[in-house]
């Protein structure tokens, strides 16, 4: 009989081990666990209300947590409760039959192990063997996992001498056992029922309830798992049984479709038009487009689930988010107009107004967004993207006449925007009459839609349209990025999402993160004349620190730059009624029109932050994220 000699060391073809210490678990996953080693296997609710009569919270709170509780001996089983893994498994015994082709390569399947090797996943260390995950490319067997052991091990082995498993408080071992060994549970009737509930068991699973069920299982040398599951007569993929027929890969696929669907929150019926077009983009961004129209429109009615807005915008955010080249998005969207379904065309065309857009040429986007609304004039993201248009140009009626179409467009934030700054009634001026405000020109061709309100004013609108273009087009992640950084500090579950509506969070993005220049880059000249100048002013504009010299409550206060020494009288109701003088503030006091204003929040700056923060500002190397973090500082818990 061959024997296994305890050594540890990598493969070829491997390219990760769970062998790695398992990470420090907190308190709660720790007295969880501990909970269960005491009393056995708990439901959730159970779980809880032990959680909580040990002084650990109130159950309702604990029953939500205890929900997402995760660890490698954290076990869940088929009837609900949880189960302390380490406690559960001591003392079993699995078998394994061996086949040549293992013994050659000195690489073992790990079906039949699998309900016991969790105990294998970190210390204690695992006997004479490593758990290991293969390449993608490593052909060698079915499963994406084995048992990789030292080479030579097998070689004095044969075919179908049985390898065991067995687990013990000081780790998990391999040996070999003799035959006759004993016969297997049977494992029948208890698939049987289970199936009536599922269309599949998970075995491992299905162990763990059968040890709770019967303590005495597995405590003794027995036939191979899987020859019990064969037995039984049931089909078995990997972990997975299912009756005589059963199509797993046909279950799978539906499986990782509904993940799919869920990541990105869609239907599980619109799901594979979004992975097709995903696929489509791929396809086309390695210039594999052979056989392009058969391949990808055999069947175009799969793309229907992008006729629904809402996925279809999803989907762009996939795409973009995967910084895939808008050109090859531009490209997909036309072979979607053209050979997909009709009832995606609007759909299509809004996605190519998008990649259009990215690419930087706004003026043609714009007209694929008009040809979406041919095709579809109820097509709520073309009305929004065309109302931003209408937004920039400053053309308030036409902004609020598209949100009007849309359903829910009334309660978009920009349609609070544009209503306030419609245009004042002219009664009696017709479209031919010479403009209001004196500039020779018609009102058709001047104002006429056009508010008239000062500049001074219009800079918040200025702003807000900068802030659009940031959050709908490739600046998200960056913005995501700082609001992480904001939120660390921030306690609630509540706190990434108050983080991204920060404003220094935008603001940094805007300026400091370069979305402000390309707003002003690609979308300049759609600007009123006098907006696109006041927003190059404002590139010229850098965050400082200020120290508050005077200050007129609910009207403005006056600013000394601490870095150039410039001093400015400013507009500001809100702060001016929390700030006193020798306060000191970081800003972005930018011009706007008359007057002199502050977008994008005030930061307050204890003395202590002074130095390093304007230092930080004079160092043009000073990455963004490093600014968030220095300004999001004074949010740490002091520490006693």
């Amino acid at each position: 009989m061959c024997a296994v000699v305890p050594e540890s060391r990598r493969r070829d073809g491997v390219v990760t081990t769970i062998r790695s210490v398992i990470a420090d678990h907190d308190e709660l996953l720790d007295a969880a666990l501990g909970l269960l080693r005491e009393r056995g296997p708990l439901s959730d609710r159970e779980l809880a209300v032990a959680l909580a009569d040990s002084g650990r919270g109130y159950v309702n709170d604990l029953l939500e947590d205890v929900v997402d509780l995760a660890a490698p001996l954290l076990g869940y089983l088929p009837d609900g409760r949880n189960v302390a893994l380490d406690v559960l498994l001591v003392g079993r015994v699995l078998t394994h039959r061996l086949t040549a082709q293992e013994i050659s390569a000195d690489v073992v399947e790990m079906d039949d192990f699998g309900p016991l090797l969790l105990l294998g996943s970190g210390e204690p260390d695992v006997d004479g063997f490593e758990v290991v995950f293969f390449d993608e490319d490593a052909d060698m067997f079915a499963d994406e996992a084995a048992l990789v052991l030292p080479q030579g091990t097998l070689a004095q082995c044969s075919p179908g001498d049985l390898l065991a498993l067995t687990t013990s408080t000081s780790g998990v071992h391999l040996g070999f056992v003799d035959e006759p060994v004993a016969d297997g549970p049977d494992l029948a009737l208890r698939f049987t029922r289970r199936l009536t509930e599922s269309a599949i068991v998970d075995l491992e699973e299905e162990v763990w309830q059968l040890l709770v069920d019967d303590p005495a299982a597995f405590t003794v040398p027995t036939v191979p798992l899987t020859e019990i599951v064969e037995d039984a007569d049931f089909d078995r993929s990997g972990k997975l049984v299912a009756p005589r027929g059963f199509d797993f890969e046909e279950y799978r696929n539906d499986q990782l479709l509904r993940l799919y669907a869920d990541r990105l929150g869609v239907p599980v019926e619109a799901a594979p038009a979004v992975a097709l077009l995903v696929s489509l983009v791929a396809a086309l961004a390695e210039e594999d487009d052979q056989d392009i129209e058969e391949r990808f429109f055999g069947k175009p009615e799969l793309y229907a689930g992008l006729a629904d807005p809402e996925v279809v915008e999803i989907a762009a955010d996939e795409l973009f988010d995967a910084d895939e080249d808008p050109s090859v998005i531009l490209h997909a969207a036309h072979l979607l107009l053209i050979l997909g379904p009709r009832d995606v065309k609007a759909a299509a065309s809004w996605l190519a107004g998008r990649a259009t857009e990215m690419e930087g040429f706004p003026d043609r986007a714009e007209e694929h967004y008009e040809h979406a609304l041919v095709i579809d004039g109820s097509f709520d993201p073309a009305l929004f993207d065309l109302a931003r248009f209408a937004s920039d140009r400053g053309d308030a009626v036409r902004g609020l006449s598209l949100l009007n179409r849309m359903a829910g467009g009334d309660v978009e934030m920009l349609h609070a925007v544009l209503e306030y700054f419609q245009p004042t009634p002219r009664p009696g001026l017709g479209r031919n009459h010479p403009c209001w405000c004196g500039s020779g020109k018609k009102y058709k061709t001047c104002h006429l839609g056009k508010g008239d309100h000062p500049l001074s004013e219009r800079a918040a609108w200025l702003y807000q349209k900068a802030k659009l273009h940031a959050e709908e087009l490739g600046w998200r992640d960056q913005i995501f990025e700082f609001a992480e950084i904001r939120s660390e500090y921030w306690a609630g579950d509540a706190a990434l999402s108050e983080a991204l509506d920060d404003p220094l969070v935008a603001d940094v993005a805007l300026f400091e993160g370069g979305a402000f220049t390309d707003f002003v880059d690609s979308r300049g000249d759609l600007l009123p004349a006098d907006e696109f100048a006041l927003a190059r002013q404002w590139q010229e504009v850098e965050r400082s620190v200020h120290e508050v010299e005077e200050v007129r409550p609910g009207e403005g206060l006056t600013l000394r730059d601490l870095r150039t020494g410039d001093r400015r009288e400013i507009r500001e109701r809100a702060a001016s009624r929390q700030l006193g003088v020798g306060n000191l503030i970081c800003a972005r006091v930018v011009p706007a029109g008359d007057t002199w204003q502050i977008f994008g929040g005030i930061e307050p700056i204890s003395p202590d932050q002074r130095a390093p923060l304007v230092e930080a500002l004079n160092d043009d190397t000073t990455d963004p994220a490093d600014l968030v973090e220095i300004l999001s500082e004074r949010f740490a818990p002091v520490r006693g």
